[in-house]
């Protein structure tokens, strides 16, 4: 059973410049017949459709400006369409940005009572409740504190400790999770994760798109322009990295396919994610005798996706097609990995873990997996390169000509490389 349906639902904005904005303005602006009023329309939605299921957890991705906010506002009736139909069936809990609800002269008990009020509660649930409240906050000793003296993690972790104990039918979250400590990040992800468990709908914007594999069902991507389309969470994010990362070439082809409807787009958009050859080195560093050719390179995780986006701790195959222009006796296939500051991390090749490939065929294909990387958030340069066995001859060397995205894990770490360690006291 649907609980929230969007049926071609628009969504839009005035943006106004040269306004005047007091009286002395306005009349000085009127005679002279200066500065004319301009407007212009910022479309946030556009005929925009799609329904979630009762016990769902939905995300709700994409580029700043495209709508993500408009949309859980619109669910919460904040705001109102301008056209199309929006249905609602349940008790909704919004947590849509810090401390909204919140009168900063009150005390946080005082807040309690009000914010639980905005959400629907009497006074009698709230006392009922209020205990509980404090206790998740963990916030005791500040609750006869006025929340103008709270720093932003505070008002996070009230806020939601009242969001969530209003115990609804659909709780709204609009990317608070990013306020706040690790251990209480970590805190409300479980109570998130035991709302979902129980059958609640979630619906959830975030960028953090770690988080949105973790927790989400299906993932809703909303483009520039108010497009929206929908799939799983591996498909949207890819899709998400992909505009995000691409040269603009590759942004404009996906995004021409999306606004001319993006259901063929979403079906193959695992496959599609060919790697994106670096375009700062592509066009250069490339050497050899060309003997033996490299033909395509790309990357792909377990499940055998294409994708230039990876996770720490995540197996990375890079994929290496190649073909035989002029006879070689062996060939040794090498590549190594650069930082973003283009530090040299990595520099490893086939024969080092003891193969070296005298059958040469005319086409060839070898994948190397790379052990749950231990690469930290960051754009990585790759190099491939073709060679004989006693490296004197090079048959086609490819310096950076490749990348690959680490994106954000649950555990915050610094520098490039993770090290496991361990402590004894």
């Amino acid at each position: 059973m649907a609980v929230i349906e969007f049926n071609k639902v628009n969504k839009q904005f005035n943006i106004y410049h040269n306004m005047s904005y007091s009286i002395k303005e306005k009349f000085i602006n009127k005679i002279l017949r200066r500065n004319k009023l301009e407007v212009i329309t910022h479309q946030v939605l556009k005929d925009s459709t799609f329904k979630v299921e009762k016990g769902e957890t939905i995300g709700i991705i994409g580029e700043n400006g495209t709508g993500k906010s408009t949309s859980l506002k619109l669910i919460s009736k904040i705001i109102y369409p301008d056209s199309g139909e929006i249905k609602v069936n349940g008790k909704v809990s919004a947590l849509l940005e810090i401390g909204a609800g919140f009168q900063p002269d009150l005390t946080g008990r005082e807040n309690v009572y009000l914010y639980g009020s905005i959400l629907g509660l009497s006074k009698e649930e709230i006392t009922l409740k209020y205990d509980d409240i404090v206790d998740f906050s963990e916030l005791k000793e500040f609750m006869d504190t006025p929340v103008k003296n709270y720093s932003s993690g505070m008002y996070m972790r009230l806020a939601f400790a009242v969001a969530i104990n209003v115990d609804p039918d659909i709780l709204i979250i609009d990317e608070v999770l990013a306020v706040g400590d690790e251990v209480f990040q970590k805190k409300c992800i479980n109570k998130i994760l035991s709302f979902k468990k129980a059958g609640k709908t979630i619906v959830f914007v975030s960028h953090d798109m770690n988080l949105v594999r973790k927790i989400c069902d299906r993932v809703i991507f909303i483009k520039k322009g108010g497009f929206t389309l929908e799939g799983s969470p591996e498909q949207m994010i890819g899709l998400y990295m992909k505009l995000v990362y691409s040269n603009d070439d590759d942004k404009k082809q996906v995004e021409k396919e999306i606004e001319k409807g993006g259901d063929a787009l979403v079906k193959k958009v695992d496959y599609n994610l060919n790697l994106h050859e670096a375009e700062e080195f592509s066009n250069s560093n490339r050497y050899g005798n060309k003997k033996l050719e490299i033909t395509k390179a790309y990357f792909t995780n377990t499940e055998g996706h294409v994708r230039n986006y990876f996770y720490t701790g995540e197996d990375i195959n890079i994929n290496i097609e190649f073909k035989k222009n002029k006879k070689a006796d062996d060939v040794v296939v090498g590549f190594a990995i650069y930082s973003e500051e283009l530090w040299h991390l990595v520099g490893h090749n086939c024969k080092q873990d003891g193969l070296v490939i005298t059958d040469i065929q005319d086409s060839n294909f070898m994948k190397l997996t790379m052990r749950a990387n231990q690469f930290l958030k960051g754009k990585y340069y790759v190099t491939l390169a073709l060679h004989n066995s006693d490296e004197t001859e090079q048959y086609d060397f490819r310096e950076k000509h490749y990348y690959f995205h680490i994106i954000e894990n649950e555990m915050a770490e610094f520098g490039k490389v993770r090290v496991n360690c361990d402590w004894v006291l």
